[in-house]
């Protein structure tokens, strides 16, 4: 499955886990996953994000083509961050 941790991230006393995206569907699949966790609908992420329904619909389907605003928008609502590494330094 895609949560599998491939870095540690320690912040103060508090360990973190990352987990490497490498495509639009993957990205997707981890949001869905995440949404489900938290217990929330398409409907309410778009609310809150102000985003629209079709778009986190597709966003979590992996379209390619989502705009990266956009998905900002959507990792901040879900309370999520960015975080890019260069390879070979994780």
């Amino acid at each position: 499955m895609l949560k599998v941790p491939y870095r540690q991230l320690f912040i103060g006393a508090e360990v973190k886990f990352s987990t490497k995206i490498n495509n639009s569907k993957e990205l997707g699949q981890y949001l869905l996953e995440e949404r489900k966790n938290l217990k929330l609908t398409q409907k309410e992420i778009s609310e809150f994000t102000d985003v629209g329904r079709k778009f986190v619909l597709e966003l979590e389907k992996g379209k390619a083509t989502a705009q990266i605003g956009k998905i900002f928008e959507v990792l901040n609502g879900l309370g999520l961050e960015f975080h890019l590494i260069k390879r070979g330094d994780s």
